[in-house]
């Protein structure tokens, strides 16, 4: 009889163990209604790059968010931006996305994940982006007009992201203190903190002139998509699929 209502017990916790993981997501998008929804996504978009939901090979549905960058344009960007997550992520938060990169990015900064106040481009952000292909997590202050504050932090990596196939980057993006952390495939992306490239860490932390820890004021919008600054660019293509937003670590999708 006791053994009975163990697995009783057990069986009931597995039947609940779904419904209590998708209780931990505040933002979940797999983009298999085949389109940018509305209700949930604002699109920021300048110049020539497009993006849209369109069959994707590889991904774990059908369909996946794709961002094409022409050939030679430049400064132009693509995203698709949440604007209405709970308290719970405001200050803190873990996401996850599957992503695809073609093997021609461009050398320049690639923004390509931010969070940060409301008004992007023109704020305060925390960013995941690339510089000469390699990862570049960083501290972006738009806000402020140039010569009066406005500027960044960036750290670099030696690594690069898996191109020209699907892999799972994670992140943990902190306001207090302003930090981040990844993860490309369950492994730490290690950067470094410092001109040199002497001492790499995982978990890389900004400060910025007089201000206090919480740099960007809070977490008001999640951007997904694609930038190019500086140099023309080749044609590039950026492909998310998966999306997830938590206040705890998310990992790949079950």
């Amino acid at each position: 009889m006791q053994f009975t209502t163990i697995v009783q017990t057990a069986a009931m916790l597995a039947a609940f163990t779904p419904g209590l993981y998708a209780q931990k997501l505040v933002l979940t998008e797999d983009f298999e209604s085949g389109k940018i929804d509305p209700a949930v996504w604002d699109l920021r978009h300048q110049g020539a790059p497009t993006i849209a939901v369109e069959p994707a090979d590889g991904a774990h549905g059908k369909y996946a968010l794709h961002i094409h960058y022409p050939d030679m344009e430049r400064g132009a960007f693509a995203f698709i931006v949440a604007t209405h997550l709970p308290d719970s992520v405001r200050t803190h938060y873990f996401g996850r996305a599957y992503m695809k990169i073609t093997p021609t990015l461009s050398t320049s900064h690639n923004p390509l994940i931010f969070t940060g106040e409301p008004g992007w481009p023109i704020s305060r952000f925390q960013e995941i982006g690339t510089s000469r292909a390699d990862w570049m997590p960083s501290y972006q202050e738009n806000k402020s007009p140039a010569g009066q504050g406005r500027g960044e932090v960036t750290y670099r990596s030696d690594v690069q992201p898996p191109f020209n196939k699907w892999f799972l980057l994670e992140w943990e993006f902190n306001d207090n203190p302003t930090s981040i952390t990844m993860w490309v495939n369950g492994e730490r992306v290690m950067n470094y903190m410092d001109k040199e490239r002497k001492d790499a860490v995982d978990t890389v932390k900004f400060t910025w002139k007089d201000a206090n820890s919480n740099l960007t004021g809070g977490y008001q919008e999640w951007g997904f998509g694609m930038r190019a600054w500086q140099n023309p660019t080749p044609a590039m293509d950026v492909y998310y699929d998966d999306i997830a937003i938590s206040a705890t670590r998310i990992g790949p999708v079950k």
